[in-house]
């Protein structure tokens, strides 16, 4: 018998990889078996080893019965075995995984740092061992009109994302965890720059040019990145915020405990305490943050108490003095957290930011399946052996907390 031509298309409302998507096949066989391949290629995965190397192809597969019309569509049609099963818009991509766990050397200089501005996704599908339909497409991480520049100053050093059109624009520093670069940062500043922001993404240690470990590190490299805003001739200086993650989220709350000269932060894993900084694999014996050349108290890392956190589930005491003076902040604050984060306590460091805070306004939402890697949505996250639908939802939920309580505090002042 002839073979049905098949039509094959993805389908949503941008081609930002923060939003979902849906494929849609006509033209199959009806009620016939089909198997659904997806390639991800040049994809850079903000939730993958820092040192993956992004030549590496990811996968998915999912296999279907088309329907009486000959159609398979992944929003409404259950993926009966494969990656994953059921019903799910976003279960191929949310389920990719990469073929190799090839490494690669990290650039040392910004300047070979690459962009990675849109990846390739490739769809195969297969009757046996035919493909009867296969397509090509492009996400991206941030919108054709972006422009990008590498900015070099005294304590940071960063990447600026800008559409040339926007005049006094809000603004938002982006600052990243604790390997102190700024790849996972650029990522994020490339898709909250396609949604109308000036974003500057910073790297505080590093680099060539930059501190080479987590110690006594100058938080006015915060001051400096906001004054290098403040007089860009596209910024509105009386809008600009901070996101910051992980250890840049206690880099950021440390600093603005003493400047408090923004207008909003983001605080994704906060921290309530300035921890001890790091030497290569080792603790530092010094503080993590300096200002005015003087180390700000710090929390030592000590073996013992850690174990028993990690064991027992035994709460590590605190050092009052490295604890950050929340009421110090009146900037309004978006507190992102997980009740089960593996990394540090961040549920009660915002349960301890809330009841400090003396600002203007202050929002937090706590994750239950997730822990200390929360950031874009959709993007596939196997850290986590949990339910991967819950998982999706919450990257999904702390995304467009992000997107919704900067528009609120920068665009609609």
């Amino acid at each position: 018998p002839t073979r049905r031509s098949s039509d094959l298309e993805l389908i949503s409302q941008t081609d930002l990889a923060d939003e979902s998507f849906y494929i849609a096949i006509n033209g199959l066989e009806p009620r016939a078996m089909y198997c659904v391949e997806m390639y991800l290629s040049d994809y850079y995965c903000i939730n993958a080893p820092v040192l993956l190397d992004h030549d590496v192809i990811w996968k998915s597969t999912a296999i279907f019965l088309s329907d009486q019309d000959g159609m398979i569509d992944t929003s409404q049609t259950a993926s009966i075995s494969g990656s994953y099963k059921g019903v799910s818009e976003m279960g191929l991509f949310f389920n990719a995984k990469p073929l190799k766990n090839r490494k690669r050397r990290l650039p040392s200089s910004l300047d070979r740092i690459p962009l990675r501005d849109c990846f390739g996704v490739e769809i195969k599908i297969k009757l046996g061992k035919d493909v009867v339909a296969e397509q090509s497409f492009v996400r991206r991480y941030m919108n054709l009109e972006i422009r990008y520049q590498d900015i070099y100053d005294k304590h940071f050093q960063g990447r600026l994302f800008y559409d040339e059109k926007l005049r006094k624009a809000p603004a938002v520093i982006i600052v990243s965890g604790s390997e102190g670069r700024i790849e996972k940062a650029q990522n994020i500043a490339q898709l909250l720059s396609s949604r109308g922001y000036i974003c500057l993404a910073i790297a505080y240690f590093g680099l060539e040019g930059l501190p080479q470990n987590l110690e006594r590190i100058p938080i006015e490299c915060l001051e400096e990145a906001k004054d290098f805003l403040c007089h860009h001739p596209q910024v509105d200086n009386t809008k600009i915020g901070i996101y910051g993650r992980s250890k840049g989220a206690e880099l950021v709350l440390a600093a603005q405990s003493i400047l408090d000269d923004v207008q909003c932060l983001v605080l994704n894993s906060p921290s309530n305490v300035i921890f001890e900084g790091i030497k290569g694999k080792l603790n530092s014996h010094s503080s993590s943050w300096t200002y005015l050349q003087k180390e700000l108290p710090y929390q030592r890392f000590q073996l013992g108490n850690f174990l028993l956190n990690r064991l027992f589930g035994k709460h590590i005491p605190k050092y009052n003095r490295a604890r950050i003076d929340i009421s110090k902040i009146s900037s309004p604050l978006l507190l992102l957290g997980s009740d089960v984060d593996e990394i540090w306590e961040a549920s009660s460091a915002i349960d301890d930011i809330v009841s400090h805070y003396n600002g203007q306004s202050i929002l937090f939402r706590k994750y239950h399946e997730t822990g200390h890697m929360l950031t874009v949505a959709y993007q596939p996250n196997h850290r986590y052996r949990k339910d991967w639908h819950l998982l999706m939802k919450e990257s999904v939920d702390s995304w467009l907390a992000t997107i919704n309580f900067f528009n609120t505090h920068l665009k609609n002042m």
